[in-house]
């Protein structure tokens, strides 16, 4: 708290302000305020709205950001209130509080949620996710492009008053209700009506989060758009026929000998085969009219070979005259390739080959391409479903991750989490947690899965095995299959295994390597998919960012009972203990006793004019370890304000508490800080003692009569102790 003259200029400097922005009233008193401490406001504009509130005559409230003494920038939040005078302003009064350490957790969240949402927009996949209600919670951007709608026109909204068409609602309603009564996952078809009135239909994998009662409080739904690949309505009935077969069962075995069928009972064709891209050749996967079909083709070989590599359909009216053909039964005149197309890749080809004399029309490549479409339209979507699979069990375990390691806030639970967690995610043999012990800069080993736990405890030193190699390099190491003895030194005695693939993902947040979690499979012949290394990158943030917040939790909870300097409790603590020492001392009286210490640094203020803020910061932590050395761990010691000090005795009458007062009055009078030039600067303190009677069991009582026994220790002389 400080205050102004209407030229800005300080005319009343509190301690509070000395110790939040590092200058005494000395300094600050008389000097502009924008001159002793540069301030900022959070938004443009801000500073001709500050200045029109005050001479209205009205408070502002606002934040920004202020440069302290020792050159840092906090967070203030701030309250004017105007001095005002026959309507004229003739200064004010400021009322700031530091929100620094809200302002960076605010920041971090808010990375946090732009990081999710960069994730999800990037993503080919439609991704739609709804609350219980049905309404639109997240809206991405393949949805947006498909729609015609951005999130912010659906956010909130039924997606049954979007997207739906009227005579689906029902049935889209349905399935919702179904979801909610817990059958899920489950996938599901509907279309969507875009901007443009346009209907296109969507394939969704479906599945829900739910709360700790298992009521669903989220629908989330991963989809792709499918209406291409069941176009064609315009087709022949041969090429409907095929599309309901590949509808019905996909790419199986079983639906693709069926699609040849239709082709050769209702087109005709004598010779037909379907060929399947399998690695760098050509397997067969059904076929038609021929006695011995090569059951491998090379992708070198014939005009089959060739229309796999060039992705070009391809009409032969004379075998003879082209010099590729390769014999697949004989008699043939003309042969039809045409490629399954799955973007840059061909997935096969499929085969049309006649002996009529009459051979094959530009109309028949026309239906092969027809028929080939819908057959690579079958193997995407089956290939595109089974990622889509992987991926969303993978992100929906990632959401339970991240939902589960973040509600943690002490660091030592979260790494047995991270340990057992992980494994819900990626599924692994063993994970090991390796954090950074910040004591010393080292990383030990701090739980373990699959491992012997004599493990925990051990130390990784960067570059020594997976997860040493992530903490040096800091970024995902993945190793192929290696046996035991060429595992870190560090665990090899805790493995039970004789051959593991690993994969080590460092924990990194604000340039700092927090750790590393290191998974392994010893099924050498099950590789992490490439979905599984996806995902690991988002489980590294994941974990690193629950680890930062454990600890900063951790740093907060601290700091919000203790004084930043001295390490003391502080005055909210303090009041808070004090009336549970009350509440305690009133159920056992009157065998109980408890005891006041008041203690003040003698002349401080004009020690700290003398010899700098600096000596009196050494002094004031000086003071602070004595009391911690001198008095019990069971005291309540506390920093009450400025150079005040306070402890709180249990079971300790007058007498007692008047010998320990003087334990360290004597003490700190043989101690000394140094100055500037090393110079030792000594000083002294006077304390007073009072203890809590039975016929006036309150603070105030108490308290009152140990400063009033302080008073007459200052009165007396100081540097002594008065028990009242």
């Amino acid at each position: 708290m400080f205050a102004t003259d209407a030229t800005n200029r300080i005319t009343h400097w509190t301690t509070s302000a000395e110790r939040l922005f590092g200058y005494a009233a000395a300094e600050a008193v008389g000097r502009p305020f924008e001159e002793l401490l540069p301030y900022r406001m959070a938004q443009p504009g801000d500073e001709d709205e500050f200045q029109a509130t005050l001479k209205a005559g009205r408070t502002w409230h606002g934040t920004g950001t202020v440069r302290v003494r020792d050159g840092r920038e906090i967070w203030l939040a701030s309250t004017v209130e105007p001095i005002m005078s026959d309507g004229r302003f003739l200064g004010s009064v400021s009322v700031g509080r530091d929100i620094t350490a809200i302002h960076e957790t605010q920041q971090k969240l808010a990375d946090q949620e732009r990081f999710v949402s960069s994730v999800l927009d990037v993503i080919g996949a439609l991704v739609l996710v709804l609350d219980s209600e049905g309404r639109v919670v997240r809206f991405n951007g393949a949805c947006e492009r498909l729609s015609g709608y951005t999130f912010a026109e659906v956010a909130g909204q039924p997606v049954w008053d979007v997207v739906i068409p009227p005579a689906e609602v029902e049935r889209v309603r349905a399935a919702f209700a179904d979801l909610q009564a817990g059958a899920y996952p489950n996938t599901f078809e509907n279309h969507w009506v875009t901007r443009a009135g346009v209907l296109r239909l969507i394939s969704w994998e479906n599945t829900c989060l739910a709360d700790d009662r298992g009521a669903v409080t989220q629908v989330i739904a991963t989809g792709m758009d499918v209406t291409e690949a069941r176009r064609g309505d315009d087709a022949l009935h041969g090429i409907e026929a095929v599309g309901r077969l590949l509808s019905e069962q996909g790419p199986a075995q079983s639906a693709l000998d069926a699609v040849l069928g239709e082709l050769e009972t209702r087109m005709g064709y004598r010779f037909l085969s379907l060929y399947i891209a399998d690695g760098h050749s050509l397997r067969l996967g059904a076929q038609r009219g021929y006695r011995a079909a090569p059951e491998r083709l090379d992708a070198g070989e014939g005009v089959i070979g060739r229309v796999y590599r060039t992705g070009l359909a391809e009409l032969v009216p004379d075998v003879r005259n082209d010099s590729d053909y390769v014999s697949g039964e004989g008699g043939v005149v003309a042969e039809i390739a045409a490629p399954l197309l799955g973007g840059e890749a061909t997935l096969g080809v499929l085969n049309i080959e006649s002996a009529r004399s009459d051979g094959l029309t530009p109309e028949d490549l026309r239906l092969a391409r027809a028929i080939a479409d819908r057959l690579s339209s079958a193997l995407r979507r089956s290939q595109t479903q089974e990622a889509l699979r992987d991926r969303v069990r993978l992100f929906a375990a990632l959401a339970e991750f991240g939902a589960a390691v973040n509600a943690i806030r002490e660091p030592g639970r979260l790494a047995a989490a991270l340990a057992t967690a992980v494994g819900s995610v990626v599924p692994s043999d063993t994970a090991v947690i390796t954090l950074l012990d910040r004591r010393d800069g080292q990383y030990r080993v701090s739980a373990v899965r699959g491992l012997a736990p004599g493990a925990v405890g051990a130390v990784i030193a960067p570059g020594d095995g997976t997860a040493g190699r992530a903490i040096a390099e800091r970024a995902i190491v993945l190793t192929e299959p290696h046996p035991r003895a060429q595992s870190s030194p560090a665990l090899r005695d805790y493995l039970q295994y004789e051959t593991i693939r690993t994969v080590g993902v460092p924990l990194i947040n604000e340039d700092t390597v927090l750790g590393v979690i290191t998974v392994g499979r010893f099924k050498t012949d099950a590789p992490f998919t490439q979905a599984e290394r996806e995902v690991f990158a988002l489980l590294g943030s994941h974990a690193a960012l629950a680890l930062a917040n454990a600890y900063l939790a951790e740093e907060v909870a601290a700091l919000a009972i203790h004084d930043g300097l001295t390490g003391l409790y502080n005055r909210r603590h303090f009041d808070a203990s004090l009336d549970l020492a009350i509440a305690r001392f009133k159920r056992h009286a009157p065998a109980g006793s408890l005891a006041a210490i008041m203690f003040d640094l003698d002349h401080f203020g004009d020690f700290n004019r003398s010899h700098g803020h600096l000596a009196g910061d050494a002094l004031l932590r000086l003071f602070g370890e004595i009391l911690r050395v001198r008095l019990r761990s069971a005291d309540i010691v506390a920093r009450y304000g400025g150079e005040e000090f306070v402890a709180i005795l249990e079971d300790c009458g007058l007498p007692e508490a008047t010998r320990r007062a003087d334990e360290v009055r004597r003490e700190l009078e043989g101690r000394s800080v140094p100055d500037a030039d090393g110079r030792p600067l000594r000083s002294t303190v006077s304390a007073g003692c009072a203890v809590m009677y039975t016929d006036e069991p309150t603070k105030d009582a108490l308290i009152g009569r140990a400063d009033a026994a302080l008073f007459m220790a200052k009165e007396a002389g100081r540097n002594r102790v008065v028990g009242a």
